[in-house]
């Protein structure tokens, strides 16, 4: 399995709060004696599923579409990554419209570990982070169908989302930058995640 961990810029907007929480946590991975790799999801266009069906059958359960953009190189960075981060703002209430794209793209995982495909159940559980920004100040339920989205894809993988970090009124291109106390949360997460990563490997028989 490839050692280095994967993290997502999901945003549309590059060099903003997503690209920022990124740069924060993988910071914090490199404190504790870590690294990782940042993909900008906003640098790609994906093909979206349209439900054929064919990855229920096709060889690897692959999408028609692998050959047209990078979708499956970066779920397979997903999978050999012994952990993931996600940062993401939130757009009307949900996932930004390439981030959702490639999620719907997922659905070969799911197809696949149906089908008990050994390329799936061979995963070991690996922990799945993520940080969401939202520009409203308000609202009960801001982040609860971005959160579930990500959840049950992850699980696709058999990557189990851990407790997120979830933060309103970040809109602007900086505000993340500019607020010490979030940014420290972010780089904390990425110091903790490598050192349970390597505190369990140091554990296993």
């Amino acid at each position: 399995m490839n050692r280095i961990p994967v993290l997502f810029s999901c945003s549309h907007r590059r060099s903003g709060n997503s690209d920022r929480a990124c740069e924060l946590f993988l910071e914090g991975l490199r404190f504790s004696g870590g690294d990782g790799e940042i993909v900008y999801l906003g640098d790609y266009d994906f093909v979206p599923c349209n439900g054929c069906g064919k990855c229920r059958t096709s060889p690897g359960h692959h999408c028609v579409h692998i050959k047209k953009d990078a979708a499956q190189s970066f779920f397979e960075k997903m999978m050999s990554a012994p952990l993931v981060f996600f940062a993401s703002p939130i757009y009307f209430y949900h996932l930004p419209s390439r981030f959702k794209t490639f999620i719907d793209r997922g659905q070969w995982g799911w197809e696949a570990g149906q089908a008990m495909a050994p390329e799936i159940l061979s995963l070991p559980v690996r922990p799945a982070y993520c940080m969401m920004v939202a520009g409203r100040p308000k609202g009960e339920r801001l982040f609860q169908g971005a959160e579930l989205t990500l959840k049950f894809f992850l699980d696709f993988f058999h990557l189990k989302m851990q407790p997120p970090l979830l933060f309103r009124g970040i809109d602007g291109p900086e505000d993340l930058a500019e607020n010490s106390e979030i940014s420290e949360l972010i780089v904390d997460s990425g110091k903790k995640a490598w050192l349970e990563y390597t505190g369990n490997k140091n554990r296993r028989p």
